[in-house]
């Protein structure tokens, strides 16, 4: 529990930070837990009764029965939406204004300075009426009387809570404990995956300090540089492959395929720890 308590002060301090109290955060907590206890890998299941999430979570079944109403897409999904939406009211303020810098209202018939030609530049692999829709749901957008989408506020993206901000920095911590979790499971098969640290025994301060600051973002992004370049070589040739073979982009990619990366950062604190 002091170790749970641990990993969750940072998280909860940058909750508090930015304005989420116990209602919000107990609401997350249980969404989290409903979302895990579908997971096939602790024997879930997608669409499990109300009553096996509420035995396997320990929710309250008033509060499962709630919360399964409004699962619908999980966290990962949520978040790409929330971003996608993001860059589309970006785009909309960049390249579809009138006088003032007003937002134009754009028609959904296809054309130039419609909202299909704003959701083919900005939306991603979306159809119109889809991210319609979202744009809705968040409340970001309506259509007029006469067939027209009117973006209806832009706080969304102006706010000091910028979702494209949050949303990378929830990935770099998921990513973390997604590492740390599976290295951690008694039953996984795979190899552990790549996780190492270094710190100091002892603090450090002065010359010693920022000597050793330059040296991690010097060598850090040298080595981040030649992973990218690696990784950029192998695509190029993947590329070229393709176009001779008269391949699309698009074909199925093999049966292990799977997003990969790396991740480098600083850390310090007061106290000393493992």
């Amino acid at each position: 529990m002091a170790a749970f308590r641990n990993l969750l002060l940072p998280l909860i301090r940058m909750a508090m930070r930015h304005g989420l109290a116990y209602g919000e955060l107990s609401e997350c907590l249980e969404r989290a837990l409903a979302e895990c206890a579908e997971s096939p890998d602790l024997g879930g299941y997608k669409g499990a009764s109300v009553a096996r999430l509420s035995i396997v979570t320990g929710i309250p079944r008033r509060d499962m029965n709630r919360l399964k109403d409004s699962m619908g897409p999980g966290a990962a999904e949520e978040l790409s939406n929330l971003n996608r939406i993001a860059r589309l009211i970006v785009g909309w303020y960049q390249d579809f204004i009138g006088p003032y810098g007003i937002p134009l209202e754009l028609p959904m018939e296809p054309g130039e300075k419609s909202f299909p030609d704003l959701v083919r530049r900005y939306g991603g692999q979306v159809t119109p009426k889809e991210i319609l829709g979202e744009l809705k749901s968040v409340g970001v957008a309506d259509e007029t009387d006469d067939g027209k989408v009117r973006l209806t506020n832009r706080s969304y993206i102006t706010g000091r809570l910028r979702p494209e901000i949050i949303e990378r920095m929830s990935w770099a911590i998921h990513d973390l404990a997604d590492t740390l979790d599976f290295n951690l499971d008694p039953m996984r098969e795979a190899p552990a995956r790549f996780e190492r640290r270094v710190f100091t025994p002892e603090p450090i301060g002065g010359n010693l300090l920022s000597a050793f600051q330059q040296l991690v973002v010097d060598d850090g992004q040298a080595f981040l540089e030649r992973l990218d370049n690696w990784l950029n070589e192998q695509f190029q040739e993947i590329r070229k492959n393709r176009r001779q073979a008269g391949t699309s982009s698009a074909e199925v990619p093999p049966a292990d395929s799977k997003y990969v990366g790396v991740g480098l950062y600083w850390f310090e604190r007061n106290k000393i720890g493992a």
